[in-house]
């Protein structure tokens, strides 16, 4: 795995820590450069990124609480593969959980983070259509995180950001056209408004039809990425760009 992951490190970010680690790891993984079975051995990832032992098994026990990567008892870590059930399962529970978030969201009414819900939504906005298929999925994530924090339940939170991460690594290996974008923009900016009126019922409607839709793309896209009708997405061959 030489250089793979050398080119993600820059700038002063700490990569000494667990959480750093974890972050350059979760990157790679979700830019496709650290594909779906890819060993992560330790001790090649200790020397890749020049730490010790210990926060690289801290890292992998972290992602591995993501779904993005297998931990396999006496063996080494692989990348997680994403299958069509677990796609099924995934948008089922992210329906489920989003949907109550939304209604927690406008009940609570809580004008700062619901601030916060906007700025998510402009930021997408203000990317257009111009970010690559990684820089559409990361501000989708920030939306629907932010709704999560307005809901004001940490353990609620916790558990979205767990499923999240499993729906990202495949959303992040796609790009969505403009109309697409446009209808997505407009959806969530539906359930932004039912939020900011405090209409709960409305808010959660809203949230599970628009994750009702969102299911039926990564279908769609998860069928045309099997070749010969094999049920595992493995991901590209090619090597994405990475920004930032």
């Amino acid at each position: 795995m030489p250089g793979l992951l050398a080119d993600l490190i820059s700038g002063p970010m700490a990569v000494r820590t667990s959480e750093g680690i974890a972050h350059v790891l979760r990157k790679a993984i979700l830019a496709g450069i650290l594909g779906p079975g890819q060993q992560l051995r330790e001790r090649r990832l200790a020397e890749e990124l020049r730490v010790s032992r210990t926060p690289i098994r801290e890292a992998l026990f972290t992602l591995s609480g993501e779904g993005l990567v297998d931990l396999i008892p006496n063996q080494c870590a692989r990348v997680s593969r994403v299958t069509q059930s677990d796609i099924k399962q995934i948008y089922a529970l992210r329906r489920l959980l989003e949907s109550h978030s939304a209604r927690l969201a406008a009940e609570n009414g809580d004008r700062i983070k619901i601030d916060r819900v906007a700025d998510a939504l402009a930021a997408q906005q203000r990317l257009g259509k111009t970010g690559t298929a990684q820089d559409q999925a990361q501000a989708d994530l920030a939306f629907h995180e932010a709704v999560a924090v307005a809901a004001g339940s940490q353990l609620l939170l916790t558990v979205e950001r767990q499923v999240l991460a499993v729906t990202i690594t495949h959303r992040s290996r796609y790009k969505y056209p403009a109309t697409q974008l446009k209808r997505g923009w407009r959806q969530h900016g539906e359930v932004l408004k039912a939020i900011e009126a405090g209409d709960g019922g409305s808010a959660e409607t809203l949230m599970a039809a628009h994750i009702a839709e969102s299911s039926e793309i990564a279908f769609k896209h998860f069928g045309a990425d099997r070749p010969h009708g094999r049920r595992e997405f493995v991901g590209s061959p090619k090597r994405p760009e990475v920004r930032g």
